[in-house]
């Protein structure tokens, strides 16, 4: 993908680095959002990404002040997803963007199941 050739000027300790700190500021995140739960294992094999040990949380490292996230998340049955999903997402954002000198440019949110 393009974000890959841009990450290449940074060394990949220092992104391995910055991607786990900003993924756990998403996971902190996303307990103040009410109505949604973490992703616990369904997506690895319903998305095909079994690479994501024990995180529901990517992060892509842009440039040395971009990224973008994914995040994989259940919402709870009488939620809206769609008002729920951007409460989440600019809650992330705005943490993200208040504790590190990152700019977030995407959160990508996946809706993975429902509970019931």
């Amino acid at each position: 993908m393009w974000y890959y050739n841009r990450m290449e000027s940074l060394k990949p300790q220092v992104v391995e680095q910055y991607s786990s700190l900003i993924a756990s500021i998403a996971n902190e995140a996303f307990r103040k959002v009410e109505g949604i739960t973490m992703e616990e294992g369904v997506q690895k094999y319903r998305f095909g990404l079994r690479k994501l040990r024990n995180t529901n949380c990517h992060v892509y490292i842009l440039d040395a002040d971009e990224c973008i996230i994914d995040i994989f998340v259940n919402v709870d049955f009488g939620y809206s997803i769609p008002e729920t999903v951007c409460q989440l997402q600019e809650t992330i954002k705005n943490d993200v963007e208040e504790a590190t000198k990152f700019k977030v440019k995407k959160v990508n949110v996946t809706v993975a199941n429902i509970n019931i």
